[in-house]
């Protein structure tokens, strides 16, 4: 038996191949145990002739739908008796929306993926909330390391999560789905990371990991312990904290065991839309990781979501003065978008969303010209109100610029900014 894993291209990122598609090297590490197993990433390569296969494993999202379904057909073009699966985010929740495949999951793949290849389980839509063996080693040498984009310390750099899962349920989250189907955070022992990136570094000679955690910061306690296995191997790394929740200890230990950036989900320098997200965070929260991060030589990336229901030109305006007053390194900005399954998507009227566009096309956050897409209209702003806005805080960041190390897709978006000095 034969299986190929396929993450469908995504014509209008900002750069398609900055990082490997790392759920589908843990999928595929769990399916080589019992067949042959291929990961076609078709990130930035439409065209890329799929392979014969018994099963075909497709990860989808939002502004990819039209794409999932033209590779569907050409994966039963290629093999009309093979079978077709689709998961991921918005297969959890839309799964109505891929009933032309043959089977659907919902939650984590891992388990599902094997019961349905096994011939366990021959349900159309397959609910998965098992979280038993989730931090098997990913299978890299699936796919061309050297081909993707994101470097840290001037050396290429790898994906990895120490842990599964958030604890915060922000209104915006459009991953709350996989999440709430475990109903925990699920940690990887330290000991086991250790090996593992170790493993990295003496197999594929990585000196570099993007921590794609939610919270690489969550507890204190286990961070200690993880760093300090982790000293010896001499990696740099990046990862996320939490505003509210680290302590300057945090970030002191941290920058003392090879963290070059540090990145928190801002989202606004409006108290007011900060309590309509649910972030349950405080402004001065958010100040105080980025001046502990500066403190201690970290550079300080903050992301920001524009367009909240609430959003006005009073609470932009805040959104800036916070900006130029905490003075992070690094801001990018994202336009807020109403995923499938999010209570704004759920229940608009409670959010003063007064339309809303079905058009999952339009569903993206940044493209690649650096502004989002726009899909509602509130009781505060129309689309066309807000896209004026959006288009003056965007000047505001590109004016603005960037400090520390960059990735490509960044230079080319704030290369001009009066702040850029990058040394990517």
């Amino acid at each position: 038996m034969k299986v190929v894993l396929i993450h469908p291209p995504h014509s209008n990122s900002i750069d398609d191949r900055l990082d490997p598609p790392l759920g589908l090297l843990y999928l595929a590490a769990h399916i080589k145990k019992l067949a042959e197993v291929e990961v076609l990433d078709m990130s930035g390569m439409i065209d890329i002739e799929i392979p014969e296969a018994d099963v075909y494993g497709i990860t989808s999202y939002v502004t990819s739908l039209e794409e999932t379904k033209r590779i569907y057909l050409r994966c039963k073009k290629k093999n009309s008796e093979s079978k077709v699966i689709i998961g991921g985010a918005h297969a959890t929740a839309r799964p109505e929306d891929f009933l032309y495949a043959d089977h659907v999951v919902c939650g984590y793949g891992e388990a599902a993926i094997i019961d349905i290849i096994t011939g366990k389980n021959t349900n159309k839509i397959v609910y998965n909330n098992k979280i038993d063996n989730l931090f098997i080693f990913p299978d890299y040498s699936a796919v061309d390391l050297k081909s993707y984009n994101r470097f840290i310390s001037n050396n290429a750099s790898v994906p990895y999560i120490t842990s599964r899962g958030c604890p915060f349920k922000c209104a915006f989250c459009g991953l709350a789905n996989i999440h709430a189907l475990n109903k925990q955070v699920k940690m990887a022992p330290p000991e086991l990371i250790y090996i593992q990136i170790k493993r990295l570094v003496e197999e594929f000679g990585i000196k570099s990991i993007n921590f794609q955690d939610d919270i690489f910061t969550l507890s204190l306690s286990r961070l200690k312990q993880l760093l300090e296995l982790l000293a010896p191997l001499n990696i740099s790394f990046r990862c996320m904290g939490r505003a509210g929740y680290d302590t300057e200890d945090t970030y002191k230990l941290l920058s003392e065991s090879g963290c070059k950036q540090v990145s928190w989900g801002i989202e606004s320098g409006s108290q007011y839309i900060l309590d309509r997200m649910n972030k349950q965070v405080r402004v001065e929260d958010n100040y105080n990781v980025i001046q502990w991060a500066k403190k201690h030589n970290i550079t300080s990336r903050i992301f920001i979501i524009i367009g909240f229901p609430g959003e006005t030109a009073k609470t932009l305006e805040e959104t800036k003065k916070f900006i130029e007053i905490a003075d992070p390194d690094q801001v990018f900005v994202s336009n807020f978008i109403p995923y499938p399954g999010t209570d704004p998507y759920l229940y608009p009227e409670k959010y003063g969303i007064t339309n809303i566009s079905y058009d999952f096309s339009q569903y993206y956050q940044v493209s690649k010209d650096g502004t989002g897409g726009y899909v509602i209209d509130t009781k505060w702003l129309s689309r066309e109100e807000f896209r004026e806005l959006e288009l003056d805080f965007r000047q505001f960041i590109l004016n603005r610029g960037i400090r520390g190390e960059t990735q490509k897709y960044e230079r080319n978006l704030y290369g001009k900014g009066k702040y850029c000095n990058s040394n990517g």
